[in-house]
């Protein structure tokens, strides 16, 4: 029988169950496998055919267990529980006893892939507030499946820092942090579905390992002694055709031919991206003029909103057309005062705030008129005047 605090069971479950997936093509998808033994830790594993979570966990065990239950169903069911439980096998059941409650849950015969006792060479150490950080740009991510190589987290390491980017053909984020990396550059693409569980996972406090344990397998172990938090998830790396190069170039680009230079506040920001959502319109317009930040949505049936920024404008007078999702997700990543980076209207657009970068590919749109007229000097209708 193996006896352990409620809390201290449904911690480490709620974070595998994470990588289980209900499935009537694979029925282990939906699994999570318990394995312990008398040496007083037990193990929780989920697997979804891309991603592999297993958690350790101490208990109070005197005899082995290896059984495999619906993920789910053990989940939903100890979150009702309170105080000790108690887990045992009788026959082809496991049997979950709180202080008043007895469930039984049908062991499933079905093969489980495992994270085992890999041998595992470290890659690199990174603090949960690192790995935060990068994760910031996983909403610029593509979702679109006929653009897998574009499905990734693309992360780049060397011996002073570690990199991050994301791209959907339209914007791409960039995160670059110090820490000590490889004595190698290293590249790794990471299936995004894999990306964002492990930043579901990962919290500031924590410490995250990252290594490799065979070609294009890859493993990170989360740990924090604080709360006996103890983590590991594996993966494969995904397609190795990530425009990495394309991506920095852009960035280059634009900030050599940055011809205005915006200071904002993320809130005021955010707050104009709003006043557009609500005009029902995604078309964005933003506008540098005499050291001011000016925006506005397009016109639309329900009106047109029009914003002055709080912040400041240097260089040109310029002006572009942008879509609102892509500079809301920029902004979401951003806290106190961002910069925007313009070229002109038909050239990326940058914004950068510490150590993240997003580039937005404007909107070449027609017909739209310059929300703020006023700005435009007006030619004075003067007549010829004689030659003497």
């Amino acid at each position: 029988m193996i006896t352990i605090e409620r809390d201290l069971l449904h911690v480490p479950l709620t974070a595998v169950t994470r990588a289980s997936l209900k499935s009537s093509l694979m029925a282990a998808f939906a699994l999570v496998r318990l394995d312990a033994n008398t040496n007083g830790v037990m193990h929780l594993s989920c697997f979804n055919g891309e991603t592999a979570v297993r958690a350790a966990v101490n208990v109070d065990c005197n005899e082995d267990l290896s059984v495999c239950v619906d993920a789910m169903t053990l989940k939903a069911m100890v979150e009702t529980l309170a105080g000790e439980v108690r887990l045992s096998v009788e026959q082809n059941s496991l049997i979950v006893k709180g202080a008043s409650t007895k469930t039984t849950l049908r062991i499933v015969d079905e093969p489980l892939p495992v994270i085992g006792e890999e041998s595992i060479q470290t890659i690199a150490t990174l603090s949960g507030v690192t790995f935060r950080s990068l994760a910031r740009i996983l909403p610029f991510a593509s979702t679109d499946d006929t653009r897998p190589f574009l499905q990734v987290l693309h992360l780049m390491l060397d011996q002073e820092s570690i990199s991050a980017q994301t791209a959907d053909g339209y914007s791409a984020g960039h995160v670059r942090e110090s820490t000590e990396g490889p004595a190698e550059p290293t590249s790794i693409s990471l299936p995004l579905s894999f990306a964002r569980v492990l930043s579901t996972l990962v919290d500031d406090r924590d410490t995250l390992r990252l290594g490799t344990s065979g070609p294009n397998r890859y493993i990170f172990q989360i740990t924090n002694t604080e709360n006996s938090k103890d983590l590991t998830l594996a993966t494969v790396t995904a397609a190795e055709n990530f425009p990495s190069a394309q991506i920095t170039t852009l960035i280059e680009e634009a900030r050599k031919n940055t011809t205005a230079h915006l200071h904002v506040q993320q809130n005021s920001l955010m707050q104009s991206i709003r006043m557009v959502n609500a005009m029902g319109t995604q078309n964005t317009f933003i506008k540098a003029v005499n050291g001011v930040a000016k925006i506005a949505s397009a016109e639309s049936e329900t009106g047109q909103a029009r914003n002055i920024l709080e912040g400041t404008a240097s260089g040109e007078d310029t002006s572009i057309w942008l879509s609102a999702i892509f500079l809301k997700r920029a902004a979401e990543a951003c806290k106190g005062e961002l910069a925007i980076r313009i070229s002109g209207g038909q050239k990326p657009l940058l914004i950068e705030a510490g150590s993240f970068t997003a580039v937005i590919m404007p909107m070449l749109v027609e017909g739209n008129k310059d929300p703020f007229p006023e700005d435009e000097a007006i030619a004075l209708g003067l007549p010829e005047m004689a030659a003497v």
